[in-house]
């Protein structure tokens, strides 16, 4: 009698922060010191309230910019749910490991990123990520998504035991065993 164990693995990544979004947070600042400075000197009856708005608008902007993703690994189902503030969160993708085809580092592998796909999915750390890992999906709909991803090593793991040789896998070095 087989005993079949659960597999539950979750991770949380937070998305890299690419210069753009340096460049807007600090243009967001200038620009608000710009308005309240203009509400102070032109609109003095209407400075609280503008004060009090440029505040707000300056929180969300700040707030809203923090991008994370979460790893969700059950029993060979996979869902990536994207958090935006650590507040809002929606459902990226959901997949289950026998629709995927192929996983790998994405190290040496740019030929095979090159087909036609349906939908690109880069819930990765960042695009020159050390560990950015790829895989590819084919639902019965005939659809091929590309999806990159930045997995742990308990993820990779879990990975592993549902993909078997789909999967290009080597175990870190602390866990090769041992030839003694």
């Amino acid at each position: 009698m087989k005993v079949y164990q659960d597999v539950f693995v979750e991770q949380l990544v937070r998305r890299q922060r690419p210069g753009g979004e340096t460049m807007f947070k600090l243009g967001t600042v200038f620009a608000g010191l710009v308005l309240i400075t203009a509400a102070f000197l032109l609109a003095k009856n209407f400075f609280p309230v503008l004060f009090a708005l440029v505040i707000i608008l300056e929180f969300f902007a700040f707030v809203y910019t923090v991008k994370e993703y979460e790893y969700s690994f059950i029993n060979g189902d996979v869902d990536i749910d994207k958090i935006l503030g650590r507040r809002k969160r929606s459902t990226v993708l959901s997949v289950s490991c026998k629709e995927i085809t192929a996983m790998a580092p994405c190290a040496g592998h740019e030929s095979t990123l090159q087909g036609s796909f349906t939908r690109t999915v880069d819930a990765a750390i960042g695009a020159k990520a050390s560990n950015r890992w790829y895989f590819i999906s084919e639902r019965q709909d005939g659809s091929r998504e590309l999806v990159y991803l930045s997995p742990n090593d308990r993820l990779l793991a879990a990975f592993k035991g549902y993909l078997g040789r789909k999967m290009e896998y080597t175990l870190p070095e602390e866990q090769v065993p041992s030839e003694e």
